[in-house]
């Protein structure tokens, strides 16, 4: 089915930088038997006292196997001037999981906390097999403005080429209620309004391309208007200019607003199925492509 012309508008709603920092800023990640490396330096060489703080990432590894096991790279929300570092556990699952936190407005200004966010997939791409990860089966994904960073830095392959990375080489984007503008927060650095719809070279939208790996987008049914919008215009634009495969891009709603949906049960059976499933491991769900949008 193809994705269906529709009507956008954006529009903010009271509190958006507020609810924004509140929706799964802490995302706890426990072990599950399985085992954890905490507060592993990610960053450059020569840091900054608040980069040795904030550039550091978590590790959550699926008990022994006796093969490479996928990753997901996790980046928390927070509006990217508060949250803490997490992300859904699957290793009991077979996942490893990779959160990093990273700079934080207004310590931090735009491309600070992008730049945290590349160095910490680069290091990921780079480090991960010494652990047991499989370098061709790592997913990014985030929540809010986590899925903004992943989003960005994913759509846009500059970032990960300047670190010798192909970007492309991943095996799923997985955004999850993040703007696909320009951020509000690196707007409001600019001294622009949040009801300012600004898409510059700082908006995922803004680098719509055709990608060789599959993109999962989950909202709340009652989310912020204007971030369905974005993220079905993304989907739009990707079909329709990009000649995204149908099979290659999916967006589903589930039941709650911003800061509640990522708690339904089916939301997070969904995410863990998609990264099984595109790892093979798990069996075709017929929940994927075909350009499908569940919304309304």
């Amino acid at each position: 089915m193809r994705y269906p012309m529709m009507k956008f508008r954006f529009c903010p709603r009271v509190g958006l930088a507020l609810a924004s920092l509140l929706f799964l800023t802490t995302y706890p990640a426990s072990a599950d038997d399985g085992k954890v490396e905490k507060g592993i330096y990610y960053g450059p060489e020569n840091p900054t006292e608040y980069q040795k703080e904030k550039c550091q990432l978590d590790l959550y590894l699926p008990a022994e196997q006796s093969e490479k096991f996928p990753v997901l790279v996790f980046f928390h929300g927070g509006g990217i001037t508060g949250g803490s570092r997490g992300g859904p556990n699957l290793s009991d699952q077979g996942v490893c999981l990779v959160a990093p936190s990273y700079r934080l407005h207004p310590e931090a200004q735009c491309p600070d906390y992008l730049n945290d966010a590349a160095d910490a997939v680069a290091w990921t791409f780079k480090n991960i097999e010494k652990y047991g990860g499989d370098p061709d089966r790592i997913f990014i994904s985030g929540s809010s403005a986590g899925s903004y960073l992943a989003s960005l830095i994913t759509m846009d392959k500059s970032w990960l080429e300047k670190r010798g990375i192909d970007i492309d080489k991943i095996a799923g984007l997985i955004p999850v209620s993040g703007h696909m503008i320009t951020h509000f927060t690196v707007r409001k650095e600019r001294g622009l309004e949040a009801k300012c719809g600004l898409s510059d070279e700082f908006a995922p939208l803004y680098h719509v391309r055709k990608t060789p790996f599959p993109i999962f987008i989950q909202c709340g049914d009652d989310d912020y208007p204007s971030r369905q919008e974005e993220n079905k215009l993304f989907v739009s634009m990707m079909i329709r200019y990009a000649k995204q495969p149908d099979s290659e891009i999916t967006y589903k709603e589930y039941p709650g607003t911003h800061g509640t949906f990522g708690k339904n049960q089916e939301k997070k059976d969904d995410f863990a199925q998609f990264i099984l499933e595109k790892s093979g491991m798990a069996e075709p769900s017929g929940m994927f492509g075909e350009g499908r949008v569940k919304a309304e």
